[in-house]
């Protein structure tokens, strides 16, 4: 878990870089393994690491910080499908080995968000 929490960090912090050049995204949310299944007792079949990376809106707008989030992230081998704009949000998602990411970028906000969750592992 782990090598995949890690892994996760480090592509959320790099496509946030790649980005917004420049600036250094910032790790908001990062609670360490979790289990989502977890039964009232504690137990639960599986665990999974959720990670947010936020960071300042680039000089682009949001459209295009999405698009250039969308390309980063096919640069480093994952695929990516930019969603449909809906009222000023803007939204990328990406697979990758069972990984999933989601950057979000909205017209009335100052900052991209970059959120990701590892593969399940039991």
């Amino acid at each position: 878990m782990t090598d995949a929490r890690e892994f996760l960090r480090e592509e959320l912090l790099a496509v946030a870089a790649i980005v917004v050049p420049g600036q250094r995204g910032v790790v908001t949310h990062d609670p360490g393994p979790v289990n989502p299944g977890a039964l009232f007792d504690g137990r639960g079949p599986a665990t999974v690491c959720s990670i947010t990376v936020e960071t300042g809106s680039p000089k682009s707008d949001p459209a295009s910080a999405v698009a250039a989030a969308a390309d980063a992230l096919q640069s480093r081998g994952w695929t990516a499908e930019i969603a449909p704009e809906e009222n000023g949000h803007h939204r990328v998602v990406a697979y990758r080995n069972g990984f999933d990411v989601a950057v979000h970028a909205w017209a009335t906000d100052w900052r991209i968000t970059f959120t990701g969750q590892t593969p399940e592992q039991t």
